[in-house]
């Protein structure tokens, strides 16, 4: 059934470099190595890993937010309703403009990212999404406030400026704001990061009904593996810059495959389990200067001296679950 159904995104060996020269001296960051996965039709398809594993770098390539220094090396980004620019940073601008908020939206981290701190939220329905609804102003004002009511907000929010509101309202104003032209992709990225937990499992009910609601797709980025377990179908776990397991949720908490996917797992609290956790030794690489072969091998517990030579491939290790581990795959080992 899985190949039965055209993926809404198709991510093909992507490569994205932070790229400097200062006083002479080159810098190419790999933050984005070799990446390939793909976003099925009405899935929440979530992406983990901790800080500076090349998650927001990612998401910036697939937006086609690229800007000086990042860079998309090489590989392609292929929407369903985007086909042949391999890219949204390879399409025509006026394509560009055609594609967002009415196909592609983005909810980011902070909600002050997006709204305009000296225009009132009415401004910003109207900057965003009016050129893509159409009708009378009347009209998308009634839409809007009839909107605004899915995520539990009053109308008369559109009256404020961004600053007058909590950091919750701010938060479902944004989400309202990426999903009122219905998309068919939205990328979310921490969008429960600074909430108290009240809220932040308000703001997840909220994007997992309007997802069902409008059928959309979302790639939802996030560290938090219980955030993950509340909203995603399928699940990718990223390090330093390469994704090195994937499958459905479900699946990824109960066998965990990647020593790095076992450890952010085995980290999570349990209700009556007060032992204490084992931190990972070691820190992230250095991706301007990243290890030879496997990336975690110099803090994995199971490496071999393969893993310092060969970069594993993404191999399907049991049914819909791929990992990239020599460890796991012994076939695969050089």
């Amino acid at each position: 059934m899985v190949g039965e159904v055209e993926p809404i995104l198709s991510v093909r060996d992507l490569r994205a470099s932070y790229r400097t020269s200062r006083f002479g001296i080159e810098r190419d960051v790999r933050a984005v190595d070799g990446v390939s996965f793909t976003v099925r039709r009405g899935e929440i398809y979530g992406l983990a890993g901790e800080s500076s594993s090349g998650k927001t770098t990612l998401i910036k390539a697939i937006a086609g937010a690229v800007k000086p220094p990042l860079e998309v090396v090489s590989g392609s980004v292929d929407f369903a309703f985007l086909p042949g620019y391999g890219g949204l940073h390879r399409a025509p601008p006026a394509e560009v403009a055609r594609i967002r908020w009415r196909h592609l939206s983005y909810v980011m981290q902070g909600s002050m990212s997006v709204l305009n701190p000296v225009r009132r939220i009415r401004a910003s329905f109207y900057d965003f999404a009016y050129p893509h609804v159409g009708g009378s102003r009347a009209q998308f004002e009634q839409q809007v406030i009839a909107h605004l009511a899915r995520v539990r907000l009053d109308s008369s929010v559109l009256a404020a400026y961004p600053h007058e509101l909590s950091g919750g309202m701010r938060q479902r104003a944004t989400l309202a704001l990426a999903t009122i032209c219905r998309p068919d992709f939205i990328i979310a990225d921490e969008p429960t990061t600074a909430l108290d937990v009240v809220v932040q499992k308000e703001v997840l009910g909220m994007i997992t009904d309007l997802q069902r609601e409008i059928g959309a797709s979302v790639l939802f980025v996030t560290h938090d593996m219980s955030v993950h377990a509340h909203v995603a179908d399928r699940l990718g776990i990223m390090y330093a810059g390469r994704l090195i397991e994937e499958a459905a949720t479900a699946e990824i908490f109960r066998n965990p495959l990647h020593p790095y996917t076992r450890h952010l797992i085995s980290s999570l609290p349990r209700i009556g389990d007060d032992r204490p956790r084992q931190g990972l030794e070691g820190a992230p690489p250095n991706l301007a200067d990243p290890p030879a072969g496997c990336r975690f091998h110099p803090r994995c517990p199971l490496a071999m001296e393969v893993c310092s030579r060969e970069v594993p491939a993404m191999i399907e290790a049991a049914p819909a679950h791929r990992v990239a581990c020599f460890a796991v795959n012994r076939s695969d080992r050089a």
